[in-house]
């Protein structure tokens, strides 16, 4: 017959549990895809010593003053010159990605050669707004972006072979320079500012998610369908900005490439 502890052990809810170097950890319920994922990347690598967190990176191309057919991105830390508002891939780290953003950058600069407090202030426009002074005769050039694809590269393998860019393009009901009216009409302001209703316009979900691990060839590219110049009007500059949004896994890169050789010999 069973006692009181017996029934009480019986009766307790049981857990699966994710094992990691500090002890074991309860996952929270998969309620949603990113929380689902977040638990998968824990049982994946906590048992290694890798801390996963939410994260994001933020990669830029300068738009160059001549017509250009493809828009490169650096992702790893340690490749070329970083802008003050880029955040790269360390190469000790993975980073899976579940969002991608893209966004037109634009500001004041000399010669195309914007300084470090000129990205830093730099804005973010989710199409080529006519009315702005840095789009100014420029914007039909700047849809070309939105004609073109994005395509993703690892190493030797392509993995995201096209997602068409038009997917980023938003264009809000309130737009920025519109609304003014003079003369005998009532005065009425003009919209400060391109409408942005929702957190990270333009930003859309990756399915499936991927993993980019800071010891391979990352090469993120927009191929346009003809070279154009894409720059921004006289004392502006414009930039490509692609935001991935998803989970660091920090340390985890070693880690990673040993799985995939364990992988490779089973």
């Amino acid at each position: 017959m069973e006692n009181f502890s017996q029934r009480a052990s019986r009766r307790k809810p049981k857990f699966r549990t994710i094992s990691a170097l500090g002890g074991d950890i309860i996952p929270a319920k998969a309620f949603s895809r990113k929380q689902a994922v977040f638990n998968e990347k824990a049982a994946q690598y906590a048992s290694q010593g890798v801390i996963t967190t939410p994260g994001y990176l933020r990669l830029e191309s300068l738009c160059p003053t001549a017509a250009t057919s493809v828009f490169n991105f650096n992702t790893l830390d340690t490749s070329g010159t970083k802008t003050a508002t880029e955040r790269r891939l360390k190469l000790s780290d993975t980073f899976t990605v579940t969002d991608i953003s893209f966004y037109i950058g634009y500001g004041s600069a000399t010669s195309n050669a914007p300084t470090a407090a000129q990205y830093a202030g730099q804005q973010l426009a989710t199409f080529p707004n006519p009315n702005l002074s840095a789009f100014a005769s420029k914007d039909d050039e700047l849809e070309v972006l939105y004609n073109g694809f994005l395509q993703l590269r690892i190493d030797t393998t392509t993995f995201l072979d096209s997602i068409p860019m038009r997917q980023f393009y938003r264009v809000g009901t309130s737009q920025a320079k519109t609304g003014a009216t003079g003369g005998t009409a009532p005065t009425q302001l003009a919209v400060g500012r391109d409408e942005w209703p929702l957190a990270m316009y333009g930003r859309n979900e990756l399915l499936p998610t991927i993993e980019l691990n800071g010891q391979s060839n990352i090469e993120w590219s927009i191929n346009l369908p003809n070279a154009t110049d894409c720059s921004g009007a006289s004392t502006y500059f414009t930039n490509c900005v692609l935001i991935l949004q998803g989970f660091l896994n920090q340390g985890a890169a070693g880690v990673q490439k040993q799985m995939q050789a364990r992988l490779r010999r089973s």
